[in-house]
């Protein structure tokens, strides 16, 4: 092969076609020989010149490298070659060719100028040789180790890179987890295409963030990791990450913010392998999302013991599934105006053998996560349902129980058909229904919400708006959705004699719910001065401690058969 230096002057005169048959001749055969005057026009190529462009000689012969652009580099990449060759300098580099029949391929190049008596380049020689395969094959491990969708590097390679770390560096790194809060609702209102565009927002944002230090992932879904390297950037990141998501989001005309739950983990202190680190980073972040925490919460070891207690309580919460270990109890719904019970809310109860009394609001929150909410919340709506119906015909009543119902079972496709057959089945009549749908179930108000809702109402069955005054911060949905009643949230109720933005709070809702023709309920009522407010702003309904706590069937049926409907 032919040494040549870095900046030497190859000659002072042009070569003669002897001198450059000599050159191409001491090249190895593999090596591709171009030569071109001083404006870049091709006075010479070699055989494998022509075998890899699939050009004839003479198609060569008279042109410049422009009719081998392969639209892959940018112009400043040309620009930045000719500035090195011009100036006398041998310039390195990869470029990627278009041959004639349209295919790729890549060269590993070597441009030499030859410089005249001025130093002033008249000729220069190419000497390139085939990559296309070892590019291909780097193509290929860079598919491998990244995310199509947001060209992040993905799962595999973040495994691979902690397990670097912590095998091979054993140097401290922190690792935070992350995802975006309610990324289904952007999903489902807007559109999967939507919500991929938002994930590739999302990951350039991310890009900007990134130094030899910072590191991001996609982990899947809408759940990204950050590598730090050095630990002591992590309120830096947090910082920075939160700044990128206070910036709204402007996708194909839909403009909206979004939020993050960040979990974050130390290596060593908190896991000695990658499995354990993206475990306990979960574990974090879950708790983040659970405590509405707007920084991150750090992993800390006691929450392990909660992360074990919840894998027992999902194979218990199964099992309860599958033998309808559950019991429901009927707190009455007490109508003012009559002092009557006009109806009844069913609330589940589980006692289990294991785990003993676990209350509600542990269960139904997991049970919503891990996917298990639908199967009970049919299980109540038969046993509730069915119940119902008993103590219609037996006290000759036509009283309606209330069942709330989770935003994703709401949202599920078969959701119509399926309740339908429950009722069918257990021979409930819809009017003796009530369903209860939480306020945040209205952030998306999109056609199928609405849908589903108004073939509710068609069926006979009631709706009703439970915890309300919580969830929303717009009305626009009780003009748009067939509602009948407003559920006031308890925590407007309880104790609400002490407190005035409270009563003014209730008043201003019962007044809203009369303007609207809604009905109105009150929970949590506890308080004799609590039901004399209610009774002054003409509150129809209230449920609470006052009248009476949840009841089994039992004492509801003696409640029914020793005071009649009286309360």
């Amino acid at each position: 092969m032919v040494k040549i230096e870095e900046t030497n002057v190859l000659g002072s005169m042009q070569l003669t076609v002897e001198e450059l048959q000599n050159i191409k001749l001491a090249l190895d055969e593999t090596s591709i020989l171009a030569v071109t005057d001083q404006r870049g026009v091709i006075t010479m190529v070699n055989d494998r010149f022509c075998e890899i462009s699939k050009y004839e000689r003479n198609e060569l012969i008279g042109q410049d490298h422009r009719l081998l652009n392969s639209a892959y580099h940018p112009k400043t990449f040309f620009k930045e070659m000719w500035r090195t060759i011009g100036s006398g300098q041998t310039w390195h580099g990869e470029i990627c060719n278009c041959a004639k029949d349209g295919s790729i391929y890549w060269v590993q190049t070597t441009i030499v100028p030859f410089l005249n008596s001025k130093g002033k380049p008249y000729q220069y020689i190419s000497i390139r040789s085939d990559i296309t395969a070892r590019k291909k094959i780097g193509e290929m491990i860079h598919i491998a180790h990244h995310d199509d969708l947001t060209g992040l590097q993905n799962r595999r390679q973040l495994i691979n890179d902690l397990n670097k770390l912590i095998e091979v560096e054993n140097h401290p790194f922190t690792l935070m987890l992350f995802d975006v809060n309610r990324f289904k609702n952007i999903n489902d209102g807007l559109g999967h295409h939507i919500g991929d565009i938002f994930l590739v927002e999302i990951a350039q944002r991310m890009k900007t963030l990134n130094s030899d230090e910072v590191t991001f992932y996609r982990l899947s879904g809408d759940e990204f990791v950050c590598i730090l390297k050095e630990p002591t950037l992590l309120e830096k990141i947090v910082d920075d990450l939160q700044i990128q998501f206070q910036r709204q989001f402007d996708l194909n005309n839909h403009k909206f913010y979004a939020s993050i739950s960040i979990g974050a983990v130390n290596y060593p202190d908190h896991g000695q392998s990658a499995q354990d680190i993206l475990k306990y980073a979960d574990i974090a972040m879950y708790e983040a999302k659970k405590s509405n925490n707007k920084g991150y919460v750090m992993y800390k070891k006691q929450q392990r013991f909660s992360h074990n207690q919840m894998l027992k309580l999902e194979t218990r919460l199964h099992d309860a599934i599958i033998n309808e270990a559950f019991e429901l109890y009927y707190q009455p719904k007490v109508n003012l105006q009559t002092n009557e019970i006009d109806g009844m809310e069913a609330l589940i109860r589980w006692f289990d053998d294991e785990l003993g009394f676990v209350a509600p609001d542990q269960f139904i929150p997991f049970a919503e996560e891990v996917g298990f909410i639908t199967d009970i919340s049919e299980w109540v709506i038969a046993k509730a349902g069915r119940q119902v119906m008993i103590w219609n015909e037996q006290f000759n009543l036509n009283m309606r129980v209330a069942v709330n119902i989770s935003p994703s079972h709401l949202k599920a496709e078969n959701f119509i058909e399926r309740l339908k057959n429950i009722l069918k089945a257990n021979e409930i009549s819809p009017n003796s229904l009530e369903i209860e749908i939480t306020e945040m179930s209205f952030l998306d108000q999109n056609a199928d919400l609405l849908s589903t809702i108004t073939q509710l109402k068609e069926m006979g069955i009631t709706l009703a708006i439970d915890d309300f005054g919580t969830g929303y911060s717009s009305l626009s949905y009780l003009k748009r959705f067939p509602v009948d009643l407003l559920k006031i949230d308890r925590s407007f109720i309880h104790e609400m004699y002490k407190n005035e933005a409270d009563v003014a709070m209730v008043a201003a809702i019962i007044t809203l719910a009369r303007a609207l023709d809604l009905k109105i309920v009150a929970e949590g009522v506890e308080e004799y001065k609590d039901l004399l407010l209610l009774r002054d702003f003409n509150c129809e309904f209230v449920q609470g401690y006052y009248y009476s706590r949840p009841l089994t069937i039992e004492d509801f049926s003696k409640r029914l058969i020793e005071k009649g409907i009286q309360v």
